[in-house]
């Protein structure tokens, strides 16, 4: 059977009324065409909708518990025309986030912050892991975009960089290391330099080819791992900027600044799928360009 929208809307409109004629003039339209489509849509359905008198119309038993469920279908419809409306504006969805230990930092969170109060009805997934695996759950469209460590190797997905976090090293308090307030490339040649391949990646510290010396221990851990060796001095440990404030102090170790040139901190990227017709992620992305171009130091 098929039944129009028009003709639900005009029994509505007939049953709140009372009457062809005041329907007729609230709907614009000839109290002849919405009798006719009256009852043709009785007919339809085999059964009276109003009973009709001098008086004007009103409900049969069978109308009522028609036209009740038309008004709650009539409100779903609506209801679904405007998350549709939402949805592909890109103020209704879910946006999944893959990141690292180290990124979930302070420029991350104001970033997500200033998307969530543009587009509060965006239920946000955040999903922790390694960079690689989101790249793959990124081309899979299991994840709508990943946060990762700049320098890495993306093919098939779109990438821009986003900030810049300053990099930290932590070293045992009774360390050589330790007395500086700041510590220069040079001061870490002979170091064992521990780092996270998950977090900081394997090609964004470049430190390695200005200066051949250094000893580059990468390892397929987190930072709490990497700082638990370094308090066992077994060398010093690469941190960035965004995994210090979701770490505890600790006693045992100071944390100093790497001095570097300002384009040499490391990169923080973002990496998505052109597919992924995902109207949040567009806009995630566009707000994604406006953060700050290099966190502050802690």
């Amino acid at each position: 059977m098929h039944i129009d929208l028009i003709s639900l809307r005009w029994s509505m409109a007939v049953a709140r009324s009372g009457g062809f004629r005041p329907a007729a003039a609230a709907l614009g339209v000839e109290q002849s065409a919405i009798s006719r489509r009256i009852r043709r849509l009785e007919e339809d359905l085999g059964v009276s909708l109003f009973h009709r008198s001098t008086r004007g119309v009103s409900p049969t038993n069978a109308g009522r518990r028609f036209l009740r469920r038309v008004e709650a279908l009539l409100d779903s419809l609506g209801v679904a025309v405007a998350d549709a409306q939402l949805a592909g504006a890109g103020r209704l969805g879910r946006l999944r986030i893959g990141l690292t230990f180290s990124l979930l930092g302070e420029t991350l969170y104001h970033l997500i912050a200033r998307f969530h109060a543009a587009h509060p009805r965006v239920q946000i997934e955040m999903v922790e892991g390694r960079a690689e695996d989101h790249l793959q759950a990124v081309a899979d469209q299991r994840l709508d975009i990943a946060v990762l460590p700049g320098g890495m190797t993306v093919t098939g997905l779109d990438i821009s960089i986003l900030w810049r976090e300053r990099l930290f090293i932590a070293v045992p308090q009774h360390h050589r290391l330790a007395s500086l307030d700041i510590i220069a490339p040079e001061h870490l040649r002979g170091e064992r330099l521990l780092i996270s391949a998950g977090d900081i990646g394997r090609t964004t510290f470049s430190l390695s080819d200005a200066y051949p010396d250094f000893r580059i221990v990468m390892q397929e851990a987190g930072a709490a791992v990497l700082l638990d060796q370094a308090r066992m001095g077994l060398g010093v440990t690469v941190l960035a900027a965004g995994s210090l404030k979701s770490l505890r102090p600790d006693p045992d170790l100071v944390i100093r600044p790497l001095a570097l040139a300002p384009d040499s901190p490391l990169a923080v990227a973002a990496a998505w799928c052109a597919r992924n017709d995902n109207p949040a992620l567009r806009r995630f992305v566009s707000a994604s360009r406006r953060p700050p171009a290099v966190t502050s130091p802690v």
